[in-house]
């Protein structure tokens, strides 16, 4: 099963400058993202560095991607580890598309879905925790706590203490019985959207989602050529925070606070916003393919 791209237009025009450039597709995947860079005409000469730390996703895009191998090397890793992965060089863009796979969520024995029922895991990689174990063992101001951060969940304390209920009578080891705990305590027309985040909170908990995004910002920073692009689509307003607020504060070249008279941080701006806003799908692409609704694309270049 190959994900769709999303945004792939957008993607293409904000982040591909140099025709001849060594870009970096962080959360390769499938290879949507990557394809649509190797396989343009305008950009022949372009070579692509992919990292996954979903080891049977690199094998679906080394499938997918075998005409282009000449311009292509596959990376098993997480891409919070950019430094260690790519250390040596610059390069003149990052992706990082922030989104859950269409791949993992198909697959009912990752847990990542609460449309099928299966085994609770929902680690990426196999440096991810395990939602069953934290579930067979959180007090139920943690599994609160993790709702509410996580999953910006208002009913947080009622849903944390329907699972618990439900685990002193049986282990909660699939994706059945913590969709049952929820529907537990929420009406009926609100199951869905609630649904989505549970899972969207225990999910972004087992991978260290938002720490993870936090360490690689300023590494990309780092290791871009000036002129080069960092574009970023994110799928919730957690994720987007942190991006849109990194991205401010890196162009700025002073901190300091306004009452001060002179300049005492020594911070120079090293980037510049590209999207003011951030770019959304259009309609048509929604329709398309709806777990594009919520993107949202923020491109930011090396100064």
């Amino acid at each position: 099963m190959f994900h769709i791209p999303v945004m792939k237009r957008e993607v293409l025009e904000l982040l591909i400058k140099d025709p001849k450039g060594l870009y970096v597709d962080c959360t390769i995947g499938t290879g949507g993202h990557t394809e649509e860079i190797l396989k343009s005409r305008t950009n022949q000469d372009v070579t692509v560095i992919g990292i996954d730390r979903d080891g049977l996703a690199l094998d679906i895009a080394k499938k997918r991607l075998k005409g282009y191998q000449k311009r292509l090397k596959l990376v098993q890793g997480n891409f919070r580890d950019l430094e260690k992965h790519l250390a040596g060089r610059k390069y003149d863009g990052f992706l990082l598309d922030l989104g859950i796979s269409s791949l993992q969520l198909a697959d009912s024995s990752r847990g990542f879905s609460y449309m099928e029922d299966g085994p609770i895991d929902m680690a990426m990689g196999e440096d991810g925790s395990s939602v069953r174990e934290m579930l067979s063992g959180a007090g139920q101001e943690e599994i609160s706590r993790i709702l509410k951060e996580f999953g910006e969940e208002k009913r947080h304390r009622v849903i944390a203490k329907s699972i618990v209920r439900a685990r002193d009578l049986e282990e909660i080891v699939r994706t059945g019985q913590l969709v049952k705990a929820v529907k537990e305590v929420i009406y009926p027309n609100k199951i869905y959207g609630t649904l989505s985040r549970v899972f969207q909170a225990f999910r972004i908990w087992a991978n260290d989602e938002l720490e993870n995004l936090r360490v690689f910002l300023p590494q990309a920073v780092r290791l871009l050529n000036t002129g080069g692009r960092i574009a970023i689509i994110s799928y919730h307003s957690l994720e987007d925070r942190i991006v849109k607020r990194f991205f401010v504060h890196e162009e700025k070249d002073c901190i300091c606070p306004p009452d001060f008279p002179v300049c005492v941080c020594d911070k120079q701006a090293k980037l510049r916003i590209i999207t003011r806003q951030p770019v959304l799908p259009a309609p048509s692409e929604i329709e398309e393919n709806t777990r594009a609704r919520s993107a949202k694309l923020r491109v930011a270049e090396r100064i």
